[in-house]
């Protein structure tokens, strides 16, 4: 492989600034949970009152013990309502906790913040506009457009309290005072969206410690649930406007994403398929990346994982310039990838 061809390719691709996708793999370096992580979280901390309850978190707690598998858990059970809202709450109780703990990293300067670099270089390439679609609760994509001084459209008004709308990323003309606007599509919730028990108004309630009284955390978990939950507002736009952003791209950056979300992964895998290029960042390709890519005989994509011999070196699969293994260097994690296309 040419390493300055497939430099070149990687340069032209990133600065036509593709959409950018990010999983939960974009997470993990400033510790959000895994999935086996948010199983024992809620395992070992909902507590339920009513004997049927008690019953069916059982049959979860001993479901779970024997697969350690979340979503399969989950998948596998009709869960009650009582059960549904503690899980729900619990989930966003541990995620929570994290994401606040990575803010104040961020803001006291402890970390690095790759993403806030991404978004800043695209942003001076993009004409100001930028767009992601992630399937993960955190604020990590918030926190980057922040720190890129960029106004910050998720499908709900900005404020303290903020309010949903189909408009609020339609204004021609960014606001005066910042740099750029990003786009930021979250088709499984977040920690800052809440809906009301009672009207079932829709609320953006930022930066929240607890869940406020008399409201639900609008996220969307594993099994079930998620196919119900997501037919009602504010997810039927939220997954609107992605499929929009999906279709009207130029290519795609996707990072720690594994291509298992069926509410992404099929206008996607249809406009690789048809041409449009993908870049693919992760520490392990999953099986179904590489099926939906590699095995779809795609045209035009790049592939970037740690070697499994040497954890130094990054694997790389290319349409056009074959496979490779670059040494010496972590081209899959997004610092080295930015350092590489700068």
């Amino acid at each position: 492989m040419d390493i300055d061809t497939l430099l070149k390719l990687l340069q032209n691709w990133t600065n036509k600034v593709p959409l950018i996708i990010l999983g939960s793999g974009a997470s993990v370096p400033f510790k959000l949970p895994s999935m086996w992580d948010l199983g024992e979280y809620i395992k070992d901390n909902v507590i339920l009152t009513d004997k049927k309850d008690k019953l069916q978190f059982e049959k979860f707690k001993k479901a779970f013990e024997k697969n350690g598998d979340l979503e399969s858990t989950l998948s596998s059970l009709q869960l009650r309502s009582n059960v549904l809202y503690e899980i729900v709450c619990k989930t966003w109780e541990l995620v929570n906790k994290k994401d606040l703990e990575a803010y104040e990293s961020l803001i006291c300067s402890k970390v690095n913040f790759p993403l806030f670099g991404l978004t800043q270089y695209l942003l001076s390439s993009a004409g100001s506009r930028l767009s992601i679609v992630t399937t993960n609760y955190d604020r990590l994509a918030e926190y980057a457009a922040s720190f890129s001084n960029s106004f910050i459209c998720t499908g709900y008004t900005q404020n303290l309290i903020g309010n949903f709308s189909k408009d609020v990323h339609l204004n021609k003309n960014i606001p005066k005072g910042y740099n750029g606007q990003v786009n930021i599509w979250k088709v499984h919730g977040s920690l800052d969206w809440f809906k009301n028990v009672e009207d079932e108004k829709n609320l953006l309630l930022p930066l929240r410690h607890l869940v406020p009284l008399g409201y639900v955390p609008s996220i969307v978990t594993p099994g079930l649930s998620k196919y119900m939950e997501t037919h009602n507002e504010p997810y039927r736009t939220i997954f609107t406007e992605a499929d929009k952003e999906i279709e009207n791209a130029n290519g795609y950056l996707c990072i720690g994403y594994g291509f298992n979300d069926m509410h992404v992964q099929p206008k996607l895998i249809s406009q690789i398929k048809a041409g449009k290029p993908i870049i693919v960042l992760t520490k392990q390709l999953s099986p179904k990346t590489k099926q939906s890519i590699i095995d779809n005989k795609c045209k035009n994509y790049v592939l970037m994982e740690e070697d499994a011999n040497d954890n130094r070196n990054t694997k790389i699969y290319t349409s056009a310039l074959g496979n490779h293994i670059v040494e010496g260097v972590n081209y899959w994690e997004l610092s080295k990838y930015l350092e590489l296309i700068k």
